[in-house]
């Protein structure tokens, strides 16, 4: 499967590179992370379009094979704290889904070696697109 384009905001961008910057040792999905980050097109903030899966972001999801989307919401580590539908951007389904636009799928390496397939279904909230730049 080819890889879907994506496009992430400058200030995203920013802040994922010195997270990256300041950990001792990468796991896998952190390097696959990066190279999304290398290969994405990076816009303005006010630039992201409405339909794009950015930080913080409240995403309706399908993950492969389920057929019932699940709703989550993208989030850096340490504004994790395990809420419902809360999903680290370093966990692979959050890597996964950074930059997507709706109706695009991406196949993604998990750490037992299989490939998730996630859909986004409809981006419900994102904060750029409410005027929302901090």
């Amino acid at each position: 499967m080819t890889k879907p384009n994506i496009i992430l905001s400058e200030q995203d961008l920013h802040r994922l590179e010195t997270m990256l910057e300041h950990q001792s040792k990468l796991t896998p999905t952190m390097e696959h992370l990066e190279e999304e980050m290398a290969r994405a097109e990076v816009v303005a903030p006010q630039d992201v379009p409405a339909n794009v899966v950015s930080m913080n972001a409240k995403v309706l999801i399908t993950i492969a094979p389920a057929i019932e989307p699940t709703e989550i919401t993208l989030v850096y580590p340490h504004e994790f704290i395990g809420e419902k539908g809360q999903v680290n951007v370093l966990a692979p389904v959050g890597a996964a889904i950074l930059g997507l636009s709706e109706g695009q799928e991406i196949e993604w390496p998990q750490p037992d070696g299989h490939i998730m397939k996630v859909k986004i279904e409809k981006v419900l909230y994102q904060p750029e697109r409410e005027g929302n730049y901090l």
